[in-house]
């Protein structure tokens, strides 16, 4: 590799967010080890001189503690934080991402300065990548027919085929779920045990859903601000300190939601509901003796 190149490659990496090893790379590109460290000196030095990079104040150290070298960034200047914002607010929800999702900030960063662009980088190479885009696909399909109010062919594992209306997607527990209504019941199936789905050009009317018998939970105020546009709302009362709100709801996520915000969320009714969860509370109590 000639030398333009080579420079071209190791500092769009470094821009990238990677850390580099001198001896890894020098094998890599088939030079020696002072190639290398002149080529890193080269690039030092058109940080140095470039404007794009006054008032920033990077450089490519030799970072010890890992053992590679780097490219540090003294002080980060932003103009518009907007995409970091994203990204921050993605980590706080998932520590996995698609790749499709990954490709298309990184192709977002390209209209961002250096500074908003090194620390996004930085962001996204913390997330873990998915690369299989089976799950992608089956929640656009499924969102675009809750958007048409089309009936859903569902196939689940090796189960028969079923004709469902399609509620909503959501993403907790580290998978990405799909809520639906079939034969009276609100159900959820983890996507990853989903093996087909196909929109039907059969419409349902959206009195169906307002015909599903809601599920009634008392959230505070706080936690209601983050998590209602979740779900379909049926029906809300404002109370001291919280809201007493009808939602669709499966029985499932009602659980979950009660037991991982439990301070904030109570179930109200079905009885049935509130039955199952004093049974779990009472499961895991008696595991402490």
């Amino acid at each position: 590799m000639e030398k333009p190149e080579r420079l071209l490659y190791i500092y769009t990496r470094f821009l990238n967010g990677k850390t580099l090893n001198k001896e890894a790379l020098a094998e890599a590109l088939n030079v020696n080890l002072r190639t290398i460290q002149r080529d890193i000196s080269d690039l030092n030095h058109f940080i140095y001189e470039d404007a794009e990079w006054q008032g920033i104040e990077g450089s490519i150290i030799y970072d010890k503690s890992i053992e590679q070298h780097r490219l540090k960034i003294n002080k980060y200047r932003f103009e518009s934080n907007r995409l970091l914002n994203l990204v921050f607010r993605m980590k706080t929800f998932t520590p996995i991402i698609h790749e499709d999702t990954y490709n298309l900030i990184r192709g977002l960063n390209a209209n961002i300065n250096m500074a908003e662009k090194m620390l996004s980088n930085k962001l996204l190479n913390q997330f873990k990548l998915n690369k299989v885009k089976v799950e992608s696909q089956l929640i656009f399909k499924i969102q675009i027919a809750i958007e048409n109010n089309e009936f859903i062919s569902l196939v689940i594992n090796n189960q028969q085929q079923i004709k469902v209306i399609p509620i909503y997607t959501r993403y907790y527990d580290r998978h990405h779920w799909f809520t639906y209504y079939y034969h009276g019941e609100i159900t959820c199936v983890n996507l990853a045990n989903v093996r087909d789905v196909t929109a039907l050009n059969d419409q349902y009317h959206f009195d169906i859903i307002n015909k599903i018998e809601p599920v009634t939970l008392y959230f505070s105020t706080s936690i209601w601000n983050e998590i209602h546009k979740q779900f379909i709302i049926a029906h809300t009362q404002n109370v001291e300190n919280g809201v007493i709100a009808k939602i669709i709801i499966s029985q499932q996520e009602c659980l979950q939601l009660a037991y991982k915000y439990a301070s904030e969320i109570t179930i109200l009714n079905p009885q049935l509901y509130v039955d199952a969860f004093k049974s779990k509370i009472k499961h895991l109590f008696n595991k402490y003796h």
